[in-house]
């Protein structure tokens, strides 16, 4: 149509410029000239018009390239979004053809199970089934391939390991997948109690809906939107560098346009977007990172690289190329996790640094009882390789080489099980032990919250060495106080003799029977007597001290009238008291009466008591001697009015042989408090001393009651409170 218009237009414009010529006649117009300018103008429009259809139909033929690259490039998304999925899958599935071959689409199952991972192999059922299963699943192959009789198996491998196989047809090929079996009888068997239908019904329904899925189950942009779950960023580019898929984490990662992502820009594009938004790791050559980063495309391996964001944040990023040319990209934003093992590296750093200030050796152990931590002390004190120690060797190993310095079965089986032992309760444990090189070393074991255990140890040999010669010492010292006080004993029981005779002969010579004695003899023979009853008292006390400290010295307890044993030491005292000019005042509570003790011994303590207050006033000075009742317990005190004994004194004047003759009028031998103190604590009581220089010095002891018989007896006049014995002149 359009040729011929363009004919019937240059054919027009000829007869025209004809006729007009002809009109005119003699106006001079070049008719030939006029054809062919208008044989031009046909040519021209000719031309044009050709062109124009021309450009059309290349523009078609470029949108229709377009549309069936679109189309090709969706239907290589959707198989490798199918390939995806399957692979996801834990389970082998392969198809074979009426032709005799083979495609394996998947093996994902567990290496555990034993089902082989390439086609040919797994097609040798005798191979890695047991015999039974392998001819089970023969039969129901053939009747799958004989009449199309779709199977649904338990099998077991020769691994004794439960595998479920399921047969199907589909467009003229065999399906046959496999499964693991273990955690599906649970499923099918709750299925069963919910809806009545047999387990074995449910599995092959359940077999039979898989595989018909891919044929009516939904497109692969509504498979990927469950994609939009994950807190990991994806995105999905072609062999041509489109964006074809993508998740919402991925939006929002790089806060993109969805609409524009819509529109499927190729990779570099999305990259220069980034770039200029400042979301990129800042480069300085930008350029040739973006191509270094784009030659993932066609390589078919996968690219790892973690990139520090302008933001702050940390993606670890993985390019996989596929074999399709096609490049898929995962985003995890690690800034998180970069932290937190910045952070236990700094507190592991602190935790070394402070472990090596320490002595001890310390040790902690893994749950595991790999060695985990160790400080530079425990690889001195065991003498161990600090370089062997960072590989985390076991506590065997370790136990190994320390058996050189210590080589005890036993504390070694403690240590390891305190490490390696599974146990409802873990128990802290800690020992001693010496080792070969002549150390002492303490060892404790605690257990950790985490489940591992901390080790410490500790070279004890210089404080075992003192501790022990402080204990010779201390034994040496015992043992030469028992001798001592042995051979006092000894020394005393054989003075006795000689000294009872010495006495007797003395108040033999004093009686007038034998003659009368002149003043100096009679004085004399006094003397002796005073001087012998002295020595027999001072031996006297140190036999007692000696069976004390022997443990052979027993009290002789009963009922004690607290009158009597009062009387009988004034009655001890009573001449020392006249020859020194001093008085006494007894002054005892009416309510106390009778107690349990040995009385003999009480009233050694009151006359000993007595006899030191004596010793130490001046003459003309009165002693009190009062008794009162103090819960349990009855309190016996001896005040005196003396000298005094000054601070520094006080705490040894209970002690052996300790006699000051400051102010007194003999020295003695200083046993009189010492026995008191013992014969106390022998009765379980207790005896303190208060004193002040100048101005006297009180003794307070007290005895237990015990099983007291009568606080006081009816007799008892509460008027006459108090027993007083006159001054001795």
């Amino acid at each position: 149509m359009l040729f011929r218009t363009q004919f019937v237009t240059a054919s027009f414009f000829a007869s025209s410029v004809q006729a007009a010529t002809g009109a005119t006649g003699a106006g001079g117009v070049d008719v030939q000239r006029l054809l062919v300018l208008g044989i031009t103008l046909g040519l021209i429009a000719f031309a044009v018009g050709t062109a124009i259809i021309c450009l059309r139909a290349a523009e078609r033929a470029r949108q229709a390239r377009a549309e069936a690259i679109l189309e090709a490039e969706q239907l290589r998304a959707s198989e490798r979004t199918l390939e995806l999925i399957l692979a996801a899958e834990p389970d082998t599935l392969l198809t074979l053809t009426e032709g005799g071959s083979v495609r394996l689409l998947a093996t994902n199952l567990p290496p555990s199970l034993g089902v082989p991972t390439e086609a040919a192999p797994l097609l040798r059922f005798t191979d890695w089934l047991d015999e039974a299963s392998a001819c089970e699943l023969e039969e129901a192959l053939d009747a799958l391939s004989e009449r199309g009789t779709a199977f649904n198996l338990a099998l077991r491998t020769k691994r004794d390991k439960p595998v479920e196989a399921n047969g199907r047809t589909a467009g003229g090929a065999m399906t046959l997948r496999f499964r693991d079996a273990d955690g599906l009888a649970d499923k099918y068997e709750a299925l069963d109690a919910e809806t009545g239908t047999p387990a074995a019904q449910l599995a092959a329904q359940d077999g039979a809906e898989e595989r018909s899925a891919p044929e009516k189950g939904p497109s692969v942009e509504t498979r990927f939107r469950s994609f939009d779950r994950l807190a990991t960023a994806f995105a999905v580019f072609d062999e041509n560098e489109r964006l074809t898929h993508f998740n919402q984490a991925y939006v929002d990662l790089w806060q993109l346009d969805p609409a524009w992502l819509a529109t499927h820009p190729r990779d570099n594009d999305v990259l220069d977007r980034l770039r200029r938004d400042r979301r990129l790791p800042e480069q300085a050559d930008y350029r040739s990172w973006k191509q270094n980063w784009l030659a993932a495309y066609g390589s078919n391996r996968q690219v790892e690289d973690e990139w520090h964001l302008p933001d702050g944040r940390t993606l670890h990023v993985i390019a996989d190329a596929t074999p399709e040319g096609g490049v898929t990209y995962l985003y995890e934003n690690v800034t998180e996790q970069l932290a937190l093992e910045s952070r236990y590296n700094a507190m592991i750093r602190v935790q070394r640094e402070t472990l090596d200030t320490l002595r001890e050796g310390v040790a902690v152990f893994g749950s595991n009882g790999s060695l985990k931590l160790c400080n530079s002390a425990f690889a001195a004190l065991w003498r161990l390789n600090p370089q062997e120690l960072e590989c985390e060797p076991h506590i065997d190993e370790i136990i190994a080489k320390c058996r050189v310095l210590y080589d005890n079965a036993v504390e070694w089986e403690l240590t390891k099980a305190a490490v390696t032992d599974i146990v409802p309760e873990r128990r802290a444990y800690e020992s001693e032990f010496d080792r070969t090189d002549g150390s002492v070393i303490a060892c404790a074991a605690l257990p950790l919250p985490d489940g591992g255990t901390l080790l410490t140890y500790h070279d004890i040999t210089d404080a075992k060495r003192v501790e022990r010669a402080l204990i010779e010492r201390s034994e040496a010292l015992e043992a030469a106080d028992r001798l001592k006080s042995a051979f006092i004993s000894h020394i005393s029981y054989e003075l006795r003799t000689p000294l009872t005779n010495i006495i007797g002969f003395a108040e033999m010579l004093a009686e007038p029977i034998f003659g009368a004695l002149t003043q100096k003899q009679g004085e004399y023979v006094g003397d002796i007597l005073s001087s012998g009853e002295t020595l027999r008292s001072i031996i006297d006390d140190i036999l007692d001290l000696a069976t004390i400290e022997a443990g052979s010295f027993e009290l002789k307890l009963s009922p004690v009238k607290v009158r009597e044993v009062v009387g009988g030491a004034v009655i001890g005292v009573r001449e020392r008291l006249k020859q020194t000019d001093l008085g006494l005042e007894i002054d005892l509570d009416p309510k106390v009466d009778e107690f349990v003790a040995d009385g003999r011994r009480v009233t050694q303590i009151l006359y000993n008591l007595l006899s030191n207050a004596i010793s130490f006033s001046p003459p003309g000075e009165t002693i009190v001697l009062g008794c009162r009742p103090e819960d349990d317990m009855l309190a016996f005190t001896v005040e005196d009015r003396g000298c005094g004994i000054p601070e520094e004194y006080q705490p040894s004047v209970f002690e052996r042989f300790e006699s000051r003759s400051r102010g007194s009028h003999h020295g003695g031998a200083g046993l009189g408090l010492s026995i008191v103190k013992r014969l106390v604590e022998l009765h379980g009581g207790t005896v303190s001393l208060a004193s002040t220089p100048g101005r006297g010095t009180s003794v307070k002891v007290s005895l237990p009651l015990r099983h007291v018989t009568s606080l006081a007896e009816p007799h008892m006049q509460p008027e006459e409170p108090h027993y007083r014995s006159s001054r001795a002149g």
